[in-house]
């Protein structure tokens, strides 16, 4: 079944970014029809749905200015940025921190710390001479905005998420979402989207072979790229893949921001201090790398030298906001932060794609708005304000709110010509999966997906690899998705995510071969090209959608405002490894003349007939 709607604004995915822009679609304009779509539930969805404790990059005056903040970013993507799209949010950083106390019924001071002369105080933990770490008591913060989503009276679809944008005249006419639970349909006629479904986070595997087991939150699958790319918006930044150092066998994070500055260090198996900043860099991951491939790991996150102030300060971040399961993690392994090496440290081999920990995502402007009228972005999904964290999703989600309400109050809803027969058709294509009697399990095949995903994309990368990786892609789209049976709605739905992530997939391996050189350390290293191009300064991979499939752009970034460095203090090693000469034996015979006796046999069987074994009778 399927219920045909009117929304002036469809939200997708309501985390952080998708709650304020619900929120602040509302505040714009009251009698906007406003409606949220969710693949999971409103009050715990997003990757900060178990609420949080800190806002990592943030600029808050006197402490730091928004310039500061810009100065961070221009170095860490190495001047591949839109210094204004990462000024816009770096300005409103004041305000978001204004918004969540007033959403969670908080006073200043008592959700972020202040000084003695009322201003918020932030940890300097980006080498740059500026604070841009805001503490934060926030284990209520998602709940807080659910609340205050429901209460603005828009539509929340819990369990709903979306599977297509439509597009009339390249611009944005509607949304299809469906229920996971019940298996319905909505059509949403819309002026404008706000996406915000998160970062493609289910792309690698995990060593723990769990298909859940992701650093990033596992519901996000690459779907807001997929849709956006398939409704005509720009991407940028695939060939730069997220690698984060993780907690060894949790998945989870080792907390650099939260242990880091209480005094944590982390050491490898000799002692020496890891080169690891706390925010994600392609340098420090090429240190870790280093640290792997030199023997000197396993990496530890060391914390029994610290005061037990800052132990139980730690352990109730750690155990009570960042991962509620981390406590049992420990205490069943027997581990204690207040003995050495009681966090192991872990390269992982999961591999993502997010703009919020990075710099990749569909390509916005400075007010969250793509190349497709009507189509918003922000948070993890949102390639165009990198390296944004939470922050950006608060402060960027409320902007694209306040400019879709804008433009949907001065938009026509488009004509959809022969609606009820394409919503036919794409239900009954969507739901093939569900209507075979016998097929190929979804966990299976996502598996085999993923699998070659990370075997062929990890870095250090090279073009072999990365073009057998598109063989890969193009395969299991062929042979595999045509057979994959679906169990149920939810395992439908897994077969919709398997196009998202072979989809993603692609474009990282053509954007990693399109970018001919190495580039933020270890996310884009190229072993067959491993050093930076004078050429590619300041250069974006557009990816987009052409006649005949994905196409690849290289595209100046804007102009720059400020004359920040763009240099990283890192080079790319020299791979050489000398292991001596085989010992010296005689030459084998060997058959390259010809092999006239096994010839002899094909010619007589014939190729392709096998042989069969007859048993001998007695008597």
């Amino acid at each position: 079944m399927y219920h045909i709607k009117q929304a002036d604004i469809v939200i997708i995915g309501g985390g952080a970014a998708g709650s304020m822009a619900a929120i602040y679609a509302h505040r714009t304009d009251p009698n906007l029809r406003i409606a949220v779509l969710d693949k999971s539930k409103l009050e715990t969805s997003g990757a900060a749905g178990r609420g949080m404790d800190g806002l990592n990059n943030m600029a808050i005056p006197p402490a730091s200015e928004p310039e500061d903040l810009v100065q961070f970013y221009t170095l860490i993507t190495e001047g591949v940025l839109d210094q204004e799209a990462s000024y816009e949010f770096a300005k409103r950083c004041p305000r978001a921190v204004a918004d969540l106390e007033e959403i969670m019924n908080r006073k200043k001071g008592d959700l972020f710390p202040v000084d003695e002369k009322g201003n918020y105080q932030l940890i300097d933990m980006h080498g740059i001479g500026k604070p841009f770490l805001l503490p934060m008591d926030g284990e209520e913060m998602k709940r807080a905005m659910a609340q205050a989503v429901r209460s603005t009276g828009a539509a929340v679809y819990d369990r709903t998420p979306a599977i297509k944008i439509v597009t009339v005249d390249n611009r944005v006419a509607g949304v299809l979402g469906f229920n996971i639970r019940n298996g319905e349909y909505y059509f949403f006629k819309t002026k404008a989207v706000c996406m915000t479904a998160g970062c493609a986070g289910r792309m690698g595997l995990g060593n723990s072979g769990y298909l859940a087991g992701t650093y990033e939150f596992p519901g996000c699958s690459g779907d807001g790229h997929a849709m956006a790319y398939d409704a005509g918006a720009e991407l940028v930044n695939m060939e730069c893949f997220q690698l984060s150092a993780k907690l060894k066998d949790h998945m989870g994070p080792i907390c650099g921001f939260v242990a880091g500055p209480r005094g944590a260090r982390t050491v490898n198996r000799v002692g020496e201090k890891s080169w690891i900043h706390p925010y994600s860099s392609g340098d420090s991951r090429l240190g870790v790398w280093k640290s792997y491939a030199e023997g000197k790991d396993p990496l530890f996150m060391n914390m029994d030298h610290l005061p037990e102030g800052n132990v139980k300060v730690i352990e109730k971040i750690l155990f009570g906001t960042e991962r509620t399961s981390r406590r049992l993690f420990h205490k069943n392994r027997g581990q204690d932060y207040r003995r050495p090496k009681s966090v192991e440290v872990e390269f992982s081999d999961d591999i993502s794609i997010c703009g919020g920990h990075n710099s990749s995502g569909v390509l916005s402007d400075c007010n969250g708005a793509t190349c497709v009228p009507g189509l918003y972005v922000a948070g993890d999904v949102d390639g165009g304000v990198p390296h944004s964290m939470l922050g950006g999703a608060i402060a960027m989600g409320s902007l694209i709110g306040l400019r879709a309400a804008q433009y949907a109050a001065n938009a026509d809803m488009a004509s959809i010509d022969g609606l009820k027969h394409w919503i036919h058709d794409e239900i009954e294509t969507f739901e093939a999966p569900l209507k075979r009697d016998r097929g190929l399990p979804t966990h299976l095949v996502e598996t085999k997906a993923r699998s070659r995903i990370l075997y062929y994309l990890k870095p250090p990368k090279n073009p072999d690899r990365l073009n057998i990786a598109l063989w890969w892609m193009e395969r299991i789209r062929r042979e595999d998705l045509p057979r994959i049976k679906a169990a149920d709605y939810h395992d439908l739905l897994k077969a919709h995510e398997i196009k998202s992530i072979l989809l993603v997939g692609e474009m990282m391996a053509g954007a990693s071969l399109f970018r001919d050189e190495s580039r933020w350390g270890y996310f884009h290293w190229r072993l067959d090209i491993p050093e930076k191009k004078p050429d590619w300064e300041g250069c974006w991979v557009v990816t987009r959608k052409g006649v005949n499939g994905i196409e690849y752009v290289k595209r100046n970034v804007p102009p720059y405002k400020w004359d920040f460095s763009t240099s990283m203090e890192y080079k790319y090693p020299e791979l050489s490894f000398d292991a001596g000469m085989p010992p010296a034996k005689p030459s084998p015979k060997r058959l390259e003349d010809g092999d006239s006796w096994t010839l002899g046999h094909i010619e007589k069987e014939g190729m392709d007939t096998p042989k069969r074994f007859m048993p001998k009778r007695e008597g």
